[in-house]
């Protein structure tokens, strides 16, 4: 059956990046949990953050330059006092998913992030125990940093995070509390805060394998192929039919040789 004129004008749907833009999506798992916290904190200080100031955890989530927030992988109210201990530490504000507030009514319904809730726009969200679901990413799409602990490798959150930590949030938090100072007094942050520029993975262009031919020197680059032959640009050489030849002087495959 023909196609419609608006099912043809449509086309293939494009492949969906994630939410949150494109991350560097850096996962540490190596060693043991401390191994991985330790990590995170070089990383992170060395993009600038600064741990030694800090800012109240009930700034409005609008204004903050930190938050640390709370998903339904927290677990019992009990272990919200992780998640402010370390707000405290990172001199970040506090927040928490949707469910956290409505649902579980951990905290007020005003420090819930997510698109029909708090947008955050500045440098470092830190979500523990978040899952990733859609409405919530659009709330943090504009962080500079998003730093993700969960204890499912599949979580989505780890897709559109730059930094990640595979662990159970009651083992990760108290140390990376501990390595963010713990309890001590943080300066005053400085008032507006100076926004961290977003790093981009830069996309790396694979070089084509060129073959040689051992019977005159020609080169078979993938990216051109071999139109006479009928062989469509972007065909690997392993991928050439046995018959073929060297279109300068009929040298058979077999005789080709990897540059």
């Amino acid at each position: 059956m023909p196609k419609s004129p608006a099912a043809a004008a449509v086309g293939p749907m494009a492949k969906k990046g994630p939410i949150t833009g494109e991350r560097r999506n850096i996962i540490f798992k190596d060693g043991s949990a401390q191994d991985k916290v330790n990590a995170l904190v070089a990383a992170l200080q060395k993009d600038g953050i600064d741990f030694s100031v800090g800012i109240d955890i009930n700034t409005p989530i609008v204004d903050a330059e930190r938050v640390v927030s709370a998903g339904k992988g927290i677990g019992s109210k009990e272990n919200m006092k992780l998640v402010e201990d370390l707000a405290k530490a990172a001199g970040a504000a506090i927040g928490c998913s949707r469910p956290v507030a409505e649902e579980l009514r951990y905290l007020p319904i005003n420090r819930y992030v997510g698109m029909s809730g708090q947008k955050f726009n500045g440098n470092l969200y830190i979500a523990c125990g978040i899952s990733g679901a859609n409405q919530h990413l659009k709330g943090i799409k504009n962080a500079s940093i998003i730093v993700a602990i969960n204890m499912k490798a599949s979580a989505k959150i780890f897709k559109n995070a730059d930094y990640g930590i595979v662990g159970d949030v009651a083992e990760i938090l108290p140390l990376l509390t501990a390595a963010l100072g713990g309890d001590a007094a943080k300066k005053p942050a400085e008032v507006p805060y100076k926004k961290i520029k977003r790093i981009v993975p830069k996309k790396v262009m694979e070089m084509p394998k060129i073959y040689v031919c051992s019977g005159c020197g020609y080169e078979y680059n993938p990216f051109v192929g071999d139109p006479e032959a009928e062989i469509a640009p972007g065909t690997d050489f392993t991928a050439l039919p046995e018959e073929w030849v060297c279109p300068e002087c009929s040298e058979e495959k077999a005789n080709f040789i990897k540059a």
